[in-house]
């Protein structure tokens, strides 16, 4: 019997062995990937580096070309930035905005933190009457306060006007910087307020107490502990009111440009109305405002110094308290009284007012006779109000949660962890703030026409959420980070140590420590979010139409009454929701009893 010899394939080739460098990389990056909070990083730079890129990016590349969007063939260049920077009238702009911004953040941000000191640290009574005072100018459209300040202070026929006349006092000029200044002011002072409420409920008392058992005198214990530990929250206020002034569209074009007094927004309007539309200045201009920013930002965090440094909140029996001021408790009343005066009840008097009249009239005892309903009647007989109202609500409700909770997992990352590229992902989150919102509805609108992506965006509200994602997620975070940076590590420490997975211990941990602060970030984007014109103008189609959209076009239209009685109706709605919100406030959180 023979043997039949078969053929056996030749064995593989044997591998080399692994490095013990490449070895121990490949460990060490296994290792890092087991730990959630890394994954968690991954996920959350990725998203935040698209939401904030994207709009700054298409920004600078239309600085750097010669025809951006425009018929022809585009060039790379600097001719743009030569053009611009080479300018006396932009220097001349440089020199208002700043002055504008300046004034308008320091005005806002020593009448907000000075509100919120009293409604949360001090005894002064009616607090919740100060804390609706204090949120409802911030709930009121931007194009209706100013419209109604200026009519307050028209030169001939101003309300407030005509009175200083009958006491022999100048009459103010709206159409100044000095105008400008109080519009804004009154407009954005809530921010500010929002952020010193959320950092003066976050912060513990017991070192103030035994600064005043010590014998200290109260003003030596304010500026020696209070103003240190709250020193983050009010630089980071003072620069979301510098960077949002700036942004801010309605002001300088309804104010500033009758009175000859131009700033950034009013240049980029302007580009932005020209035919071709000059990107290119649209795109310097941005990224001169996104360095002016990233130099602010830099200068908050030196002066603020550590977290650590304001870290107030142990496991140590905390409890908020507040400090008895006696009589001067009726001053801080009065104090509410007058900023209510001021911010509330007249520009809300004047859209009532407005809103009852067939046409704009003065007040007088003859326009008495010419008050109707006829403009609430009409409100439900305007074409897409119904669905723009519905649009809107779905957008600002998704963009609020969104934004909460990126915004939360942001804060943690950047000021818990000690990973690597927590203060670029920080920096990331806060590109957004330097992007003007026309200029950011631009380039979220190009950016979504020529994406390679296998479904279409644009005309859905999907678009709309993106943009007031982004628009808001700084502003979030700016509510966020100050509490966090409050809450001591020991606390995660002792139920890491208990054996607590790192999820469970952010939500029974963290989330009812930062009940105010994410209160108050969901608060601020959803209003933010309902009131948002300057982005939503360029991505809105006639099915995803949002309500600040109709106020715009029926204020182009000429129909005041029907704007104010819109706004009227609006300003109702959303302060009903703050009072919800801030009623659920009162009693989860720090604010438990």
């Amino acid at each position: 019997m023979s043997l039949i010899s078969r053929s056996r394939p030749a064995p593989p080739p044997a591998r080399a062995p692994l490095s013990p460098a490449r070895s121990t990389r490949t460990r060490t990056v296994l290792e890092w990937f087991r730990d959630p909070r890394h994954i968690l990083l991954a996920v959350v730079a990725l998203v935040v580096t698209y939401l904030a890129v994207v709009p700054a990016a298409t920004m600078a590349v239309a600085s750097l070309q010669s025809s951006f969007l425009n018929t022809g063939p585009a060039e790379w260049t600097l001719r743009h930035y030569t053009e611009t920077l080479g300018s006396a009238d932009f220097w001349t702009l440089v020199g208002n905005s700043f002055a504008y911004a300046a004034a308008t953040a320091v005005l806002c941000t020593v009448i907000g933190f000075g509100l919120a000191y009293l409604v949360t640290r001090t005894n002064t009574p009616a607090k919740f009457f100060a804390q609706v005072a204090a949120l409802i100018p911030l709930i009121i459209p931007g194009i209706l306060n100013t419209v109604a300040w200026a009519l307050l202070f028209a030169p001939h026929t101003g309300a407030l006007n005509v009175l200083l006349g009958t006491l022999h006092l100048p009459a103010f000029n709206i159409y100044s910087l000095s105008g400008m200044v109080l519009v804004q002011s009154m407009h954005v002072t809530p921010v500010a307020f929002l952020m010193g409420t959320a950092a003066f409920t976050s912060m513990d008392s017991s070192l103030e107490e035994a600064a005043l058992s010590s014998g200290a005198p109260p003003r030596r214990v304010f500026r020696t502990i209070t103003a240190r530990l709250i020193r983050p929250a009010i630089m980071s206020a003072a620069l979301l009111m510098f960077v949002q002034t700036i942004s801010t569209f309605e002001v300088p074009q309804l104010i500033g440009v009758p009175g000859h007094t131009f700033v950034f927004v009013s240049r980029i309007y302007k580009a932005l109305q020209t035919f071709p539309t000059d990107y290119g200045t649209v795109g310097v201009t941005g990224i001169f405002i996104l360095a002016v920013a990233t130099v602010g930002l830099w200068l908050s965090r030196r002066l603020s110094g550590s977290g650590a440094a304001a870290q107030t909140i142990t496991g140590k029996g905390y409890r908020p308290t507040v400090t008895d001021i006696g009589r001067w408790r009726w001053l801080g009343l009065a104090v509410f009284v007058l900023f209510f005066v001021c911010a509330v009840a007249l520009p809300l008097l004047m859209l009532v007012w407005s809103s009852l009249l067939p046409g704009y009239e003065p007040p007088s005892l003859s326009a008495l006779h010419h008050l109707t309903l006829a403009n609430y009647r009409d409100i439900l007989a305007t074409p897409a109000l119904i669905s723009s109202v519905r649009n809107s609500l779905v957008t600002a409700v998704l963009a609020g949660v969104i934004v909460t909770v990126l915004s939360s997992l942001v804060a943690y990352i950047t000021v818990k962890t000690k990973v690597r590229g927590r203060g670029v992902l920080e920096g990331l989150a806060t590109v957004p703030l330097a992007v003007p919102s026309v200029v950011m509805g631009v380039g979220i609108l190009y950016w979504y026409l020529t994406a390679p992506i296998p479904f279409q965006m644009y005309g859905t509200l999907t678009i709309l959420v993106i943009a007031f994602v982004t628009i808001g997620l700084p502003y979030g975070l700016r509510y966020i980070v100050p509490g966090m940076a409050q809450i001591k590590d020991e606390l995660e420490e002792a139920a890491a140590a208990s054996g607590a997975t790192w999820l469970r211990t952010f939500r029974r941990i963290y989330v009812p420590l930062l009940v105010p602060s994410l209160l108050a970030a969901f608060l601020y984007t959803v209003i933010v979010a309902f009131r948002e014109i300057s982005a939503a103008i360029f991505l809105y189609t006639q099915d995803t139409q949002v309500v600040s959209v109709t106020i715009y076009q029926e204020w182009s239209n000429g129909s005041y009454p029907i704007v104010a009685a819109l706004g009227v109706a609006i300003v109702v709605f959303l302060a009903l929701i703050v009072a919800l919100v801030r009623l659920l406030g009162s009693k989860t959180g720090l604010n438990r009893q």
